[in-house]
């Protein structure tokens, strides 16, 4: 039996969306994150997962995974939020296929928004994905001060790309095992507010952007 120790060199490259500074910012091959324009991007919604995960400051992050979409695994401990991970492609903004996971409330309610169109609207385009345009933001005020919404909504559907395999974007190890009732996550009230300064946004659709 191998030794459950160590790590793996092979990380997953991803995209990530700071809510506080309104800013999208990705992991390439050298290991670093830089900031990138608002992305247009095919979004592997068939495999998105649900779940619990915790960010610290200078670790990995922690998840504890629900086992489908509709059953939330219980409350792992102190400082989880319920967040989700799914894998996003994009050779101009990303470089490729990247993982897009968050525990933001205002990140999380920008998904779970355009994750309800795709859901109305994927029986008319079967075998396709939704490909995702940011087209702005929105400033929020929550008890945290004031943080940002991205805009998000499908901008057409495409054929699957061959680098973005229908495989879940979680190990096996991430989700909950346990039998434990769910506990209820806890609710932030946000509101919206005015943003301070307008952001430009350019037309998803006036090229091929993704």
């Amino acid at each position: 039996m191998a030794l459950n120790i160590g790590g793996s060199a092979n990380l997953k490259n991803y995209v990530k969306y700071n809510a506080k500074a309104d800013k999208w910012f990705v992991r390439g091959a050298d290991g670093e994150d830089a900031e990138i324009q608002r992305p247009t991007f095919v979004a592997d919604f068939d495999n998105i997962a649900t779940g619990w995960l915790r960010f610290r400051e200078g670790q990995a992050p922690e998840r504890v995974m629900d086992a489908s979409i509709d059953k939330a695994a219980p409350l792992p401990g102190e400082g989880f939020k319920r967040g989700f991970v799914v894998m996003a492609y994009s050779p101009k903004f990303f470089g490729g296929a990247v993982e897009l996971a968050s525990a933001s409330i205002h990140m999380s309610n920008a998904i779970k928004e355009v994750y309800a169109q795709y859901e109305a609207d994927k029986a008319a385009h079967a075998g396709k994905l939704p490909v995702i345009a940011c087209t702005g933001s929105q400033a929020m005020k929550d008890r945290y001060g004031t943080n940002y919404r991205p805009t998000l909504a499908i901008a057409k559907w495409v054929d699957r790309p061959a680098e973005l395999p229908s495989v879940s974007p979680i190990a096996a190890a991430d989700l909950w095992q346990g039998s434990a009732a769910p506990s209820a996550p806890s609710k932030t009230t946000a509101q919206h507010v005015p943003p301070p300064v307008a952001k430009a946004a350019a037309d998803p659709l006036a090229e091929a952007v993704f």
